[in-house]
């Protein structure tokens, strides 16, 4: 059911005036497990992941405490060298293992072009 002119008028008048508000509700929504899941899903989307696997692959990424190419513990603090990453093919989209950051990033070769 498509929404009437009023009734976009009436939310975005409600966006607007409740803007901070919005905003702690979907952060705080992002911090739960549910919001953690959805927020890689759609970055890993982003990234070129076949998204066929990913309810075979997220538990195993998230098990995951050593990179699988040069064995040093990863975290998961954004940017770090050995911040959690996704390794997988980029001709096929296909997952091949969880590396750190400075693996994914330096030492595995990129095989095959972005779909």
């Amino acid at each position: 059911m498509a929404l009437t002119d009023r009734q976009k008028e009436i939310q975005k008048k409600y966006r607007q005036k409740n803007k901070e508000k919005i905003r702690e509700k979907n952060n705080n929504y992002l911090k739960t497990k549910e919001g953690k899941r959805l927020n890689t899903y759609c970055n890993w989307r982003k990234g070129g992941l076949d998204m066929d696997t990913f309810y075979y692959v997220y538990p195993i990424f998230l098990n995951a405490t050593h990179c699988e190419h040069c064995n040093v513990e990863l975290n998961d603090i954004k940017n770090h060298k050995n911040q959690k990453c996704m390794d997988h093919c980029h001709a096929t989209g296909m997952f091949r293992n969880v590396v750190c950051r400075n693996c994914n990033v330096n030492v595995i070769p990129c095989i095959g072009k972005k779909k």
